[in-house]
């Protein structure tokens, strides 16, 4: 490089160091620590050292202490002071002389703890910061008297104890409005808001921020009594990002009831004067902050002002276990405790406080009996709802104390069968459901117990609607106001699926079907009868007045020829004595030939000198019919040969 290029680059940097004068302050170069840079305004009422580059402690103290204390900086008259990016562990003796200090940053060092007795002698500090740095307490005293302090930044550090009186009204912080202390390891908070927000108003709120912290604990151990004794604070405390498990924590750690926060709060164009913010994205919506959300006073303020913004917490079904985030006040009824104790396996028990009841989940686990304990209530109040529904397996309900603790009983879809033996509990239980089990019959019992339930659900069982069952109609007629369902018959298939409300006591026992084929029956055979005595009459009638029919209708219905096929010589025999031939006889057979029959007759056609028996005997065989001419003189002749025959 040559002269003249020296001669510029010199007048150059002292340009820039005017200009940097002129315009900033004076650079010192000479006092300024190793690998830092140094920044004094023209007053020297602000000094600036940044050592960005320095990595090492070694002297650094000691170099700021020469720096502070030099005749180029004059330390009775510096309100400003910055020492940042530094490897500092503590701070230098030299600062805590600085007593006309106003604003104070300590920003991204390596403080691992503030000094004691050294912040009091800043009577006229407004402005402190030391965030980023590895402090880890705030002891007692530590900022006693800073009447004048209004801004406090010590966020990002590793803070994680807090002295009782660092922040409480004996401090004499007098003055301080903003309180950084987010980014620490804080796991407990005592409740010293209260006296910081008695320096507030509602135009100028102290602000406290908390927020990521580890904070889950909230204790009192300053001793406060009430929130509110003759003072109402103004203050919005941000405590977002921490390991709050519930609202009711916070006033309960503190000792604090709800009704005293409450009338606290006081509201001005929309302004509230008390902010505590709470991320609700890792509170249960549960029993324990069911009385923080329930609280009319608290809702009239959220309504008044949305500063408060949504307490919101995680809704979560106990039976499905879906979550999802909501606003509390709206879902009151589903605020839930699981409850673990005696709660039978493998169901699930829960406590719900809106609607005072411990509801039990046993659906669909395949219960063979009912369990004989369940978690205890709360009080007497409290009462369970049971839901024991589709299990196969359940046959019977028996004998449990707890159902006269009872509200809700549903053992729908399962396979009760009988419930004689525990009618007499479960009566009383306001709303019983039995839907879809194997009922049949509603035993005697039923019908002399007193019943108080509310709702009822007997549909879908297989009912018996027989004579035997008839009181079952009158039965639930007694109780259709409470019926839920109808309830239909299974059997007999006369009365399936018609309603047993609508079905009266004569119908159970008289088949209407079966009445009208008996009725049918009796008047069919009532006609058949009828018909078959008029014609046995005819019949009767006909029979003794065949003659006269037969002679007046010529009507001869044995006028047949038997002997078709055979060999007759003749178609009569007619016998008669021969005392009637001349007279009768023989006018009888002319006439039965005119009519083209033949005909035997003896004097002509017996052969003479044989026997009159053989003759007889050959005449009745070759003839087709034997017709006797019957006399007195026929009787008296023939009668020795059918005496002699007889005895043969």
């Amino acid at each position: 490089m040559t002269s003249a290029t020296n001669v510029w680059f010199c007048l150059l940097l002292l340009s820039a160091q005017f200009a940097i004068e002129q315009a900033e302050g004076t650079i010192i170069w000479s006092q300024c620590p190793t690998n830092c840079s140094c920044i004094v305004n023209a007053a020297g009422t602000s000094l600036a050292v940044d050592c960005r580059g320095r990595t090492d402690v070694d002297h650094l103290p000691q170099q700021l202490d020469s720096l502070l204390l030099s005749s180029n900086v004059t330390h009775d008259r510096l309100t400003t002071l910055s020492i940042v990016n530094s490897p500092l562990m503590h701070i230098p003796g030299s600062v805590c002389q600085l007593t006309t200090l106003m604003h104070l940053n300590l920003t991204n060092n390596r403080l691992i703890q503030l000094p004691e007795n050294c912040f009091t002698n800043f009577s006229n500090l407004v402005w402190f910061s030391a965030t980023r740095n590895a402090i880890e307490t705030l002891q007692d005293g530590v900022f006693n008297g800073l009447r004048k302090l209004r801004y406090l930044d010590l966020s990002r550090n590793r803070i994680h104890y807090i002295g009782l009186s660092v922040f409480a009204t004996s401090s004499n912080l007098s003055s301080l409005c903003t309180i950084l202390l987010s980014d620490n390891n804080l796991t407990s908070l005592e409740p010293w808001f209260r006296d910081r927000g008695l320096v507030g108003k509602f135009s100028r709120r102290v602000m406290i921020d908390l927020r990521n912290n580890e904070i889950s604990k909230f204790t009192n151990k300053m001793g406060h009594s009430e929130i509110c004794d003759d003072e109402i604070p103004y203050a919005m405390i941000h405590l977002y990002g921490n390991n709050i498990h519930h609202y009711m924590d916070v006033w309960n750690g503190w000792q604090l009831r709800i009704s005293d926060v409450l009338s606290c709060y006081s509201i001005r164009n929309g302004t509230v004067n008390l902010l505590i913010a709470i991320d609700g994205r890792n509170i249960p919506c549960d029993c324990v902050d069911y009385q923080f959300f329930n609280a009319p006073e608290f809702l009239r303020c959220y309504w008044t002002t949305k500063e408060l913004g949504a307490p919101d917490c995680i809704l979560t079904d106990p039976v499905t276990k879906k979550s999802k985030l909501v606003l509390g006040f709206n879902y009151l009824n589903l605020f839930v405790c699981e409850l673990t104790e005696r709660c039978p396996v493998p169901c699930i028990c829960a406590y719900r406080p809106h609607n005072a009841t411990v509801h039990v989940y046993c659906s669909n686990t395949n219960l063979s009996v009912l369990p004989s304990e369940l978690p205890e209530l709360p009080d007497s109040a409290t009462k369970y709802q049971l839901d024991f529904s589709n299990n196969q397996f359940l046959r019977r309900l028996g004998h449990h104390a707890y159902f006269s603790n009872t509200s809700i009983l549903d053992v729908s879809n399962s396979g009760i069968a009988d419930i004689s033996d525990a009618w007499e509990e479960i009566a009383k239980i306001p709303d019983i459901n039995l839907f879809g089990n194997k009922i049949t019959s509603l035993p005697p019992s039923f019908f002399s117990v007193n019943i108080t339930a509310k709702k009822l659900n007997f549909a879908n069982n297989p009912w018996d609607c027989s004579c035997k069952n008839k009181q079952m109609s009158g039965w639930f007629n007694s109780v259709k106001s409470r019926l839920r369902e109808k309830v239909l018959c299974h059997s007999p298939s006369r009365l399936r699926g018609k309603n047993i409300v609508q079905i009266s006591n004569a119908e159970f026992c008289v088949d209407p079907t079966a009445e009208a084929v008996k009725r049918v029956l009796i008047i069919t055979m009532s006609t058949v009868s009828g018909v078959v005595v008029v014609l046995l009459s005819v019949v009767f009638i006909v029979y003794r007045l065949r003659v006269k029919l037969y002679t007046r209708w010529k009507f001869h219905p044995f006028d047949r020829d038997e002997c078709l096929g055979e060999d007759m010589d003749y178609d009569v025999f007619l016998s008669c004595s021969s005392d009637d031939n001349l007279s009768h006889g023989n006018g009888i057979r002319k006439q039965l030939e005119q009519r083209g029959y033949r005909v035997c007759y003896p004097p002509r056609d017996f052969l003479a000198g044989a026997p009159i028996s053989d003759n007889i005997c050959n005449a009745v065989v070759r003839s087709k019919r034997t017709v006797c001419l019957l006399t007195e003189h026929f009787l008296r002749r023939f009668k020795p040969l059918f005496v002699v025959h007889s005895s043969q």
